[in-house]
């Protein structure tokens, strides 16, 4: 096998070592306020060999794809293009505001070309450029996808959507900023929905510091807060007078306007356990506020505390 490295977010790094793809045993555990997952990645230089690799999910997990430097090839030059590919599994809320949950597959992909351009399942098409020449400072912007909301989500638990009607699926503008000081780093994010029923933008702001960082261990933690329009509150978390009368729960109206809609604070954890092999683990917690939060789907038959 050619030369290949773990992703390790979020300090990467390049071997030249060959290694080999292992199976990590599947894990259980309850959902918990500190349900964690974990991942395994194998990232691959252009010339190398595809292999692919398994991973273990202990709870709540949520993979973020990473940006990773090249493998070195035998000359000596790096590659422009790099290659993720894993498998994993997560679990979330049945919908946004939901107080069940459910288990659902975890394509680990990614494809980057230059630490510029990447394409993922879960972060889409995006690209990031330094414009004022500063390691520390990034700008970036792309497209991703929003997989839309059907009214039978929660038909297994209270059927609390029943009656309000399907949302379709749409693509996603995103624009970004975000710097890194030594420990600490800052971010703002801009979702807006292109097509689609949702129709909505967010604005993100967030900050994170690194725990600990070790040779094959990290520990990062970041809290964030959402801002949503009102056609994102609405689409989400009203309630029309058609939609009370047609839902089973017989929902009083729910008029969401625009504002904070929830707090975050994730904590994540990567370990190399070999040259070649890693984990990945994400653990996050969230509350709905405000109109989100009062909303009768989350109010009466779901719940303001959110884990993933």
């Amino acid at each position: 096998m050619g030369n290949s490295s773990i992703v390790t977010p979020p300090r990467y790094r390049s071997i030249t070592n060959p290694g080999n793809a292992a199976v990590i045993p599947a894990g259980h555990h309850s959902e918990s306020l500190t349900n964690a997952g974990m991942v395994t990645a194998m990232k691959f230089s252009r010339s190398t060999p595809v292999a692919l690799c398994l991973s273990a999910v202990l709870g709540l997990a949520v993979i973020a794809p990473a940006l990773a430097e090249e493998a070195k090839p035998a000359n000596g030059k790096s590659s422009d293009w790099a290659f993720k590919i894993g498998a994993g599994a997560m679990v979330g809320p049945t919908y946004e505001g939901s107080k069940h949950y459910q288990v659902g597959p975890l394509p680990v992909a990614e494809v980057s070309w230059r630490k510029t351009i990447s394409l993922s399942p879960m972060g889409g098409l995006m690209a990031t450029v330094r414009p004022l020449n500063d390691k520390d400072f990034s700008v970036s912007g792309g497209i991703g996808y929003w997989g839309g909301r059907k009214e039978s989500a929660d038909k297994e638990h209270d059927d609390a959507l029943r009656g309000l009607g399907n949302l379709s699926s749409n693509a996603v503008g995103k624009l970004g900023m975000a710097y890194q000081y030594k420990a600490i780093s800052v971010g703002l994010n801009l979702a807006r929905d292109i097509g689609g029923d949702r129709d909505g933008t967010t604005i993100t702001l967030k900050g994170g510091y690194k725990i600990y960082k070790g040779q094959d261990f990290k520990v990062n933690a970041e809290i964030s807060t959402t801002w949503a329009d009102d056609n994102y509150m609405g689409s989400l978390f009203g309630i029309t007078p058609e939609q009370a009368r047609n839902s089973p729960k017989h929902y009083s109206g729910h008029d969401a306007q625009s504002g904070i809609k929830d707090v975050k604070i994730s904590v994540n954890a990567s370990y190399d356990f070999t040259s070649s092999i890693g984990l990945f683990a994400l653990a996050e917690a969230g509350r709905l506020l405000g109109d989100a939060a009062d909303s009768p789907i989350v109010k009466d038959q779901g719940s303001e505390n959110q884990f993933k």
